[in-house]
This record gives C-alpha cells, sequence and structure tokens, in this order.
C-alpha cells in the first residue's frame, strides 16, 4: 500500500479546516457587531420624520487594494453574507492592474478570494443560477470569467484581440439567463458604443455584436450656431 507524501500542514483538508476556524475567531471577535447589524435601531428616528441613521458596521480592506478605487460591488445570489468587489481606477491616464476581492461579512479582516488582473476592473456580475461564475469587464476592453470554487488567480475564459474584445472600457457587464437557451450568456456595455452577447464555448469565449449605440446628432441651428441677429 502506498504512502502519500503529501504535507498534511498543506493538504486542502487543513486548509479548509483553517478557514473554518479562522471564521469562528472572528465570529467571536465581532458578534457585537453582528447584532448590531440584525437588531440595531435608532429610537430616535422616529421623532425625525424621512431622516434616518448610518451606522458603520465593518470595514472590509485588503493589502493588494491599496492605492485602488472600489468600481463595482455585487452580491452573492447563493450565499447572503458574501459580495464581490472590483478595484481599479477612474484615473485614467494613471491606470494600472485590477483586482477582485471575494468578502464575507462572517470573516471581515480578510478577503476569501483574490484575483489579479491586467487591467482594471470596472465591472462585475455573478451568475444568478451558477453563483460560482463571476463575469468580470475591465477597462481595456476585455472581459472574462472566473470560477471562485477553483480559487485559482487565473480566469477560465477570458476575451483577447485574436478572439474580439471592446476598445473602450466596459462599465457594465450581466448574466443572461433564457430558458429556452441553455448556453452560458453574458451581456458587456462599452463606451465604445458596443453592446456585445459573450457565449461560453468548450474551449472558447465568442461574442457578436447585439447593437450599436449612436451618438444622436444635434438639430440644425442648435449646434455650431455663430450667426444672430445683429
Amino acid at each position: 500500500e502506498k504512502k502519500s507524501h503529501e504535507d498534511p500542514m498543506k493538504s486542502r483538508d487543513m486548509d479548509r479546516a483553517a478557514k473554518i476556524l479562522d471564521r469562528m475567531v472572528n465570529q467571536n471577535m465581532y458578534e457585537e457587531i453582528a447584532m448590531d447589524f440584525k437588531y440595531w435601531e435608532d429610537v430616535s428616528d422616529n421623532y425625525r420624520p424621512g431622516e434616518g441613521t448610518l451606522l458603520p458596521l465593518w470595514r472590509f480592506t485588503c493589502d493588494k487594494a491599496k492605492r485602488r478605487q472600489v468600481t463595482a460591488i455585487c452580491w452573492s445570489p447563493e450565499y447572503a453574507d458574501m459580495f464581490a468587489v472590483g478595484y481599479g481606477s477612474y484615473e485614467f491616464l494613471k491606470q494600472t492592474s485590477g483586482l477582485v476581492c471575494i468578502f464575507s461579512l462572517k470573516n471581515p479582516s480578510h478577503p476569501e478570494f483574490q484575483f489579479v488582473t491586467e487591467s482594471g476592473v470596472m465591472s462585475l456580475h455573478f451568475h444568478p443560477t451558477f453563483s460560482n461564475l463571476l463575469a468580470v469587464g475591465c477597462y481595456d476592453g476585455s472581459v472574462m470569467v472566473y470560477d471562485v470554487h477553483k480559487s485559482v488567480d487565473e480566469p477560465i475564459y477570458q476575451s483577447s484581440v485574436q478572439t474580439g474584445k471592446h476598445s473602450d472600457p466596459v462599465w457594465q457587464i450581466f448574466w443572461q439567463v433564457d430558458d429556452a437557451n441553455p448556453a452560458l450568456q453574458f451581456v458587456s456595455v462599452s463606451s465604445d458604443g458596443v453592446v456585445n452577447l459573450w457565449t461560453m464555448q468548450k474551449s472558447e469565449l465568442s461574442h457578436e455584436p447585439l447593437m450599436e449605440l449612436t451618438k444622436p446628432e444635434a438639430p440644425l441651428g442648435e449646434a455650431g450656431d455663430a450667426g444672430g441677429d445683429g
């Protein structure tokens, strides 16, 4: 009988056990905040119609997110305590690599998963049925799909210049669910005016343009009218 040479301290079971223990410790540390999240109410709100009180609870940070701006947030459709945050930059002359962090309310001390992207993240969206699939749109016009269950810092699908991508930042990305069509598809919108439909196939990410948005021309007499009565 062959004996496994795997270091038990580096095994998947040990990693899972360590994460569970970490969550339990954090839940004990943040128990009062968790109670505020569920039950806190400010009685003074009853005397201020139309106004309310905002109580800060958790602060989620990540060392890799320093000098990056939060550009997108999306809650998991399956786990009510989990959400994804996209990091990029709105300073278009100071673009850096992007970052996606998956946080949980059960462990505010650090993200559950982290994914680094070559270009800044501008948008993201969880699939409403297959919640492990996270679609991401980037500043360079590319789109990609991560499987968060794999915890691997590489997308399972990614567009490129060869396969096709937007020429401007992707400002919105959204999974399209159609009961009549079982294919995994999502839509992306970019400031290049193109709306693309992306389909996850066995070996690649294919796309087709749904529409092209154009800027309406100003009516005659309103634009560039330098004339006058005098």
